[in-house]
C-alpha cells in the first residue's frame, strides 16, 4: 500500500507542476459534459418547435349545397389551419406540394379532394360516403419528423371528426326541434315536418328493443359484481401472502432446500388461486362493459389485465426457481423474483382502488337508464301522437308538435362533439423530454468519459520498480478523482439546463457514484487485459446504448437486449437516476445502488486476481502493436 501511496502523490506532483498535463486532464474531464449537455438541450423540449416543420395543404375541394346554401368544408378547415401554429402550414397548388415533398421542401402534404364536402354532407341523401382527406410524407428526411407529423395529422382527423359528428347531429335534432318551431311560425311547413315524424315514428320498435337489451344485461352485470366484489380481498390475500413468504424463501435459499421448496409451491398455489379470480373478474366486466360503454369499466379491465401479466411474471419465476431448487438445491433468481412482487403488488394496489370506480359506473349507468326508461314513455307517447295527429293535420294537433321546440339544438350539437372527457393523472411527472432522457445520458457521458480517461493516461507507471498490483492501485487513485470532477462537470451542466431533480445534491451524489463505478470497471479491464480491456470497455458501452432501456422500453427491446439488459452495469445506473429525476422511492433507489456496486466489485476482484498473469500478455500485445507502426 506504502508504494501505491507513491506512485498515487507522484502522479499528483505531475499533474501539478505540469500545465500541459493539467490541461489534457482538464479536456478529459470535460468532455462527457460535453455530450450529456448537448444531447440533454437537444432533446430538452423538442415538440415544442414543432411550428417550424413546413407541411403543405392543397385544397381542390369544390364545395356542395346542403339545404340551399353552398357549402365549403375544404376552404373553413383551411381557414382553420391558417389560425393553427402547430406546423408551418404552406397553401400551395398539388404540383408545388408534390414537387416539395419529393425535393424536401416539405415533410408532409394533405391533400383535400374535390368531392370532400359532397361527401361529408351525403348523409342528407340517405347513402353517406365517408370523406377522406390525402395525407403523404417524406420518411427519407428525418426519422422523427414523420412521426412528429403523423400525429399532426391524426388530431386534425380527430378535429374534423368531432367537427362533423357535431354537425350531423346538431342538424338530426335541430330538425326535431324546427319541427316545433315551423308548426309555431308557419302552417304551410307542416307537411314537411309530417315527414320528419313518420320517419322517427317507425323506428320506435328498434328503440325499445334497444332499451329492453340494455336494461337485462345491466341487471345481469350489477348481479355479478356484488358477488364478485366479496372476491376482490381474497385476491388482495393471497397477493399478500406471496409477498410476505418471499423473506422467508430468501432465508431458505442455500441453507435449506427442502423448506424452499416447499415455501415456492406454496406460493405458487396461492398465486394460482389469486389468477384465476383476476381472469373470472375481467370477464364479468367485460360483458358490463359491452353493455355500457363506460369507460371507467374499461379502465378496471385494463388494470386487471396488467395485474394477470405481472402475476403471471411472478408465477413464471417461481415455477423457475422450483425448478432450479430441484435441480441445483439453490437459485439465483430471488433478486428477479422481489422486482416482479414489488411490480405486481403496485399494480393491485391500483386494482383494489378501483372498486369505488366501478361501483360508480354501475350507479351512472343504472341512473342513465333509469332516466330513459322514465322518460321514454312519455317521449314515445308524445311522437306517436304527433305523428296521428299530423297525418290528421287539424288545428288542435298542432300544440302536441310545438312542445318539440324546446329541445335546445346548440346543447346536443356541444355534446355529441365531446361526449367523454379524458382525466389525465400523471403520476411522477416529469417536466419536459430532456430531463425524462437525463437518466440516461448522464451514465452514458460518464461512460464515455471513463473510455477516454483510459485511452488518454496511461495504465503503465515508467519510473520506480512497482510491481503489477502496486501500479493498478497506485495509479486508481488519479482516475477516480477524474471520475469525480467528471460527473461534477456532468451535473453542473444538467443544473444549468434545469433538468427536474427532486435534489440537487443526491443527482450530484448518485452521479459522481455512478461515475466512480464505471470508472473502476473500465480502468479494471484496462488494467488487466491492456488495449483488449479498452475494446472490451468499448463495445459494453454500444451494448448499454441500447439494453439498459433508457430511451424505450425494455419489452419493446430485441430478445437479445432483453436478456444482457440484468447484467448491463449502466441498468442500474439509469434507474437511481431515475428515481433522483421524477421521484424517490428509497427501496428502488437503493436496490439500484447495490446491484450497481457489484460491478465494480467484480472487474476489482478479477483485476487482482489476474493482473500479474495478464501482464505480460498485454505488454506483448502493445509492443506487437507498437512494431506494426499502425498503433
Amino acid at each position: 500500500m506504502r508504494k501505491a501511496l507513491e506512485i498515487f502523490w507522484k502522479d499528483m506532483k505531475t499533474v501539478k507542476n505540469s500545465p500541459v498535463v493539467l490541461f489534457v486532464i482538464a479536456v478529459i474531464i470535460c468532455i462527457p459534459a460535453l455530450y450529456a449537455v448537448f444531447n440533454i438541450q437537444a432533446t430538452l423540449d423538442p415538440y415544442s418547435r414543432t411550428s417550424s416543420i413546413e407541411v403543405a395543404v392543397v385544397n381542390e375541394d369544390r364545395g356542395a349545397d346542403f339545404n340551399g346554401t353552398h357549402m365549403n368544408v375544404g376552404a373553413e378547415f383551411v381557414s382553420e389551419l391558417r389560425k393553427n401554429r402547430n406546423f408551418d402550414w404552406q397553401f400551395v397548388d398539388r404540383s408545388d406540394a408534390m414537387d416539395g415533398l419529393r425535393k424536401g421542401r416539405y415533410y408532409a402534404v394533405l391533400i383535400i379532394p374535390g368531392n370532400f364536402s359532397s361527401d361529408l354532407l351525403s348523409i342528407k341523401n340517405g347513402t353517406p360516403r365517408q370523406a377522406s382527406i390525402k395525407y403523404m410524407v417524406n420518411d427519407k428526411l428525418n426519422p422523427v419528423a414523420p412521426r412528429i407529423t403523423n400525429a399532426g395529422a391524426d388530431a386534425l382527423q380527430a378535429k374534423i371528426n368531432s367537427e362533423v359528428v357535431k354537425t350531423i347531429d346538431g342538424i338530426v335534432f335541430g330538425k326535431i326541434s324546427e319541427a316545433g318551431e315551423l308548426a309555431r311560425a308557419n302552417r304551410d311547413d307542416i307537411l314537411r315536418t309530417k315527414r320528419f315524424i313518420n320517419e322517427l315514428n317507425g323506428n320506435l320498435g328498434k328503440i325499445d328493443e334497444t332499451l329492453s337489451t340494455a336494461n337485462s344485461d345491466l341487471e345481469k352485470g350489477q348481479n355479478l359484481w356484488s358477488s364478485l366484489k366479496t372476491d376482490l380481498p381474497e385476491i388482495r390475500d393471497n397477493a399478500n401472502f406471496v409477498k410476505e413468504k418471499y423473506s422467508l424463501l430468501e432465508s431458505y435459499i442455500g441453507k435449506d432446500p427442502a423448506k424452499a421448496l416447499s415455501t415456492v409451491q406454496s406460493m405458487e398455489s396461492h398465486l394460482s388461486e389469486a389468477i384465476t379470480s383476476m381472469k373470472y373478474l375481467r370477464a364479468v366486466l367485460a360483458s358490463l362493459y359491452s353493455a355500457t360503454g363506460d369507460p371507467k369499466l374499461k379502465t378496471a379491465i385494463d388494470q386487471i389485465d396488467t395485474n394477470v401479466e405481472k402475476a403471471s411474471s411472478v408465477l413464471g419465476i417461481l415455477q423457475a426457481i422450483e425448478s432450479d431448487l430441484k435441480t441445483k438445491g439453490t437459485t439465483d433468481r430471488i433478486v428477479k423474483l422481489k422486482a416482479s412482487i414489488d411490480r405486481m403488488d403496485s399494480a393491485l394496489n391500483k386494482l383494489m382502488d378501483s372498486r369505488d370506480e366501478i361501483d360508480a359506473a354501475m350507479q351512472d349507468a343504472s341512473a342513465k337508464l333509469g332516466m330513459a326508461n322514465a322518460r321514454w314513455p312519455a317521449m314515445r307517447s308524445a311522437i306517436q301522437d304527433a305523428s296521428r295527429k299530423l297525418n290528421m293535420i287539424s288545428d288542435d294537433d298542432l300544440n302536441s308538435l310545438v312542445k318539440l321546440a324546446d329541445i335546445d339544438p346548440s346543447a346536443v350539437r356541444e355534446y355529441f362533439r365531446s361526449p367523454v372527457r379524458m382525466e389525465k393523472e400523471h403520476i411522477y411527472p416529469v417536466k419536459n423530454y430532456g430531463s425524462a432522457l437525463a437518466p440516461f445520458y448522464i451514465p452514458i457521458s460518464l461512460w464515455i468519459g471513463g473510455i477516454i480517461a483510459v485511452a488518454m493516461i496511461s495504465m503503465r507507471v515508467k519510473y520506480g520498480d512497482y510491481s503489477s498490483i502496486q501500479v493498478y492501485f497506485g495509479r486508481m487513485g488519479l482516475f477516480i478523482i477524474i471520475a469525480v470532477f467528471q460527473a461534477l462537470v456532468v451535473v453542473a451542466g444538467a443544473m444549468f439546463l434545469r433538468v427536474q431533480t427532486t435534489g440537487s445534491m443526491l443527482l450530484l451524489l448518485t452521479s459522481i457514484y455512478v461515475s466512480i463505478c464505471s470508472m473502476l470497471i473500465i480502468y479494471s479491464l484496462t488494467s488487466a487485459l491492456g488495449n483488449a480491456g479498452k475494446a472490451l470497455s468499448i463495445i459494453i458501452l454500444v451494448l448499454q446504448i441500447t439494453g439498459t432501456g433508457g430511451i424505450f422500453p425494455v419489452e419493446l427491446l430485441p430478445p437479445f437486449f432483453q436478456a444482457i439488459h440484468p447484467y448491463l452495469p449502466l441498468t442500474y445506473a439509469v434507474g437511481a437516476l431515475r428515481e433522483v429525476v421524477g421521484g424517490v422511492i428509497w427501496s428502488i433507489y437503493w436496490t439500484n445502488i447495490a446491484v450497481l456496486s457489484l460491478f465494480p466489485v467484480a472487474t476489482f476482484i478479477i483485476t487482482v486476481l489476474v493482473k500479474e498473469k495478464m501482464d505480460k500478455r498485454a505488454h506483448w500485445m502493445e509492443s506487437k502493436l507498437e512494431e506494426s507502426g499502425l498503433f
